[in-house]
């Protein structure tokens, strides 16, 4: 897809027209011209400014050189993942670490809300600061700046947490693909369509089995998901290599913003586009706390108003504005919303956290299965889809990492149970023409809280994970880096949901920290 490098919507194009006409002059003419300037009072006005300014240029120049003040800020110079659409992603071989150092810590530690002026450089990296508020690993502050024992976003280069916590020069260059796939079929108004993405392509028409198409009512969550996939690697719209990408992608989405109530991609009467609110905001904050842009500050803190606002009291969330009813999915897409406001310094009400937390014990049964919305009672679905997919345990997985991202510790009964629910039923992509046992939700929420839970569950899973993902990337073609979209929601999303989603579970090794407590 053809763009325009940045650096070229800043220059000058100049008065043609003034050019030729003096270049017409005769040297004479010219020459006439100078003295006749010179001669004058403003003239003369002008000399004696430029002798000032070349005795104060001497004196500078003459001066003994002064020691440099130590630069707070710091810009990394990092060689970017290098793609080669004809490499085998082999989850086998170890990952070439690109930094000039390894990051032992792989999350983004913020020190303090820092305006980016025009005195730092364009493309500086702010990702390396830290704040001590933010490096919580105590239960008592989980609800503190932060947003809980689990640590904030990992950078994308230099991660030492890659090649430590499982992942592979496979997974990487696996994301790396499916963020190209990503970029190559934008819209140009900036979003990430459901239902209109195939217009885009730019090496022909993606082709495939699946719903390659989804529905144009979710191109706000669509977006922010896809956002999400290439903030998770490190690319932000003022650095990384797909800042234009992600800066389009931004500016569409904070315009789906309602400036009355903060409410992004949400429309009354159609309950369900408050899925479109909780990612919206999830990118948002993520956004802000990665880039540390106040001109997002804004869009973020009114999208957790509206997050706050339409919490049922004391509980969780469901479709619409205080409706009454709560849902585990919901629910989990907001607390996962609402930690990522945290960690970006955004005011978050305790009770917000406190009410999901009741929600989550309420709807999990003795043995640890989580319902959508009774206890033990089921996963949620599409309606069309009803019948067609093997039921697995998506609203334990949501479960489980939401408690743990809220304070709770690995070692509660409730999580315990729930970890070896989802231990007993890995991703499985191994018979390609059956497609009953695909869910990329339950394969995400799952991934992002077997991680939390660690040891050998976790090793399991992430062999799993990676056997059911990386042979089934498509390669070559219009269609490389992306995910055939043949599993349960991708009748709503298509490939666009597919590849975004994916992407994101295979940033798992340094996208959150671990939590610490046991």
């Amino acid at each position: 897809m053809g763009r325009k490098d940045e650096e070229e919507y800043y220059e000058d194009e100049g008065e043609v027209g003034e050019e030729e006409a003096f270049e017409l002059q005769t040297e004479e003419q010219r020459r006439n011209r100078i003295i006749a300037v010179f001669s004058g009072s403003y003239g003369i006005s002008v000399l004696v400014h430029l002798a000032i300014l070349a005795i104060l240029a001497a004196i500078i120049i003459t001066s003994p050189p002064q020691e440099k003040e130590a630069v707070v800020i710091a810009k990394r110079e990092v060689k970017p993942q290098e793609f080669d659409e004809e490499l085998k992603r082999d989850m086998e071989k170890k990952p070439q670490i690109q930094a000039e150092e390894q990051v032992e810590k792989p999350i983004i530690i913020l020190e303090e809300e820092v305006e980016v002026t025009s005195d730092v450089p364009k493309g500086t990296d702010l990702s390396n600061m830290s704040n001590k508020n933010l490096d919580s690993n105590s239960v008592a502050d989980a609800f503190g700046v932060g947003g809980g024992a689990a640590g904030a976003y990992g950078t994308r280069f230099g991660k030492g947490s890659l090649a430590r916590e499982g992942g592979s020069e496979g997974t990487e260059s696996a994301v790396t693909a499916a963020l190209r796939w990503l970029k190559f079929h934008q819209s140009a108004d900036g979003r990430w369509s459901g239902s209109n993405w195939m217009e885009n392509c730019t090496k022909g028409k993606c082709t495939g089995p699946g719903f390659n198409a989804g529905e144009h009512r979710y191109d706000t969550g669509l977006t922010a998901l896809a956002l999400l996939a290439f903030l998770g690697n490190g690319h932000t719209h003022r650095f990384g290599t797909f800042k234009q990408t992600v800066n389009k992608g931004l500016t569409w989405l904070k315009r789906q913003q309602n400036q009355s109530n903060g409410a992004i991609g949400y429309e009354e009467g159609h309950g369900e586009s408050i899925y479109n609110h909780a990612i919206g905001t999830m990118a948002l904050c993520e956004a802000y706390a990665v880039s540390r842009d106040f001109t997002l500050k804004r869009n973020a803190e009114m999208a957790v108003k509206f997050c706050v606002e339409s919490q049922n009291p004391g509980l969780g969330w469901k479709y619409g504005i205080k409706s009454g009813r709560n849902d585990t999915s919901v629910t989990g897409w907001m607390v996962l919303a609402l930690k990522a406001a945290k960690t970006a310094g955004i005011d978050v009400p305790d009770g917000a956290f406190e009410g999901a937390q009741k929600w989550f014990v309420r709807a999990t049964n003795s043995e640890g299965d989580v319902g959508y919305e009774t206890p033990g009672g089921g996963s949620s679905y599409l309606a069309p889809n009803e019948g067609k997919y093997d039921v697995v345990p998506c609203m334990t997985a949501v479960s489980v990492i939401c408690r743990i991202f809220t304070g709770e510790k690995r070692s509660e009964d409730a999580i315990r149970k729930g970890a070896k629910i989802l231990a007993d039923n890995p991703p499985d992509w191994s018979d390609p023409n059956n497609a009953r046992k695909l869910n990329f939700y339950y394969w995400y929420y799952g991934t992002y809280a077997m991680f939390q839970v660690g040891g050998d569950r976790w090793h399991a899973w992430n062999k799993s994970m990676q056997q059911a993902l990386l042979p089934r990337q498509r390669q070559r073609g219009c269609e490389d880096g992306s995910w055939d979209p043949l599993a349960e929601w991708c009748l709503a999303g298509g490939r666009v949901y597919a590849t975004a989603i994916n992407a994101l579970t295979l940033e798992i090794y340094y996208r959150y920290e671990r939590a610490q407590q046991n």
